[in-house]
């Protein structure tokens, strides 16, 4: 896999777009799932639009393809083990 060389770019130009991508994500969720829009509280909302804008001005430190290769295979390591972590802790009766 070939990466292009690292180009400079305007951090704060891309972190524009990544808010806006963010703020779509949720936007979809409005009009596709009202449903689910609906019980989602503004903190929720703004949790969900803030985690997009970080996910991906993070990746933008990640250029070289062997490193894109990893932090993808550790990101999709982190979510399987949260997931179960998570699942263990619901399913827990005190």
């Amino acid at each position: 896999m070939t990466v292009p060389a690292r180009r400079d770019l305007d951090r704060e130009l891309v972190s524009k777009i990544a808010m806006d991508i963010g703020k779509s994500a949720v936007s979809h969720l409005r009009v596709m799932y009202p449903d689910v829009y609906a019980v989602m509280n503004s903190g929720c909302r703004l949790g969900l639009r803030n985690h997009i804008h970080n996910e991906i001005m993070a990746a933008l430190n990640t250029v070289d393809a062997y490193e894109i290769e990893a932090r993808l295979k550790d990101r999709a390591a982190f979510r399987r083990k949260q997931h179960a972590t998570w699942d263990k802790i619901r399913s827990d009766k005190p």
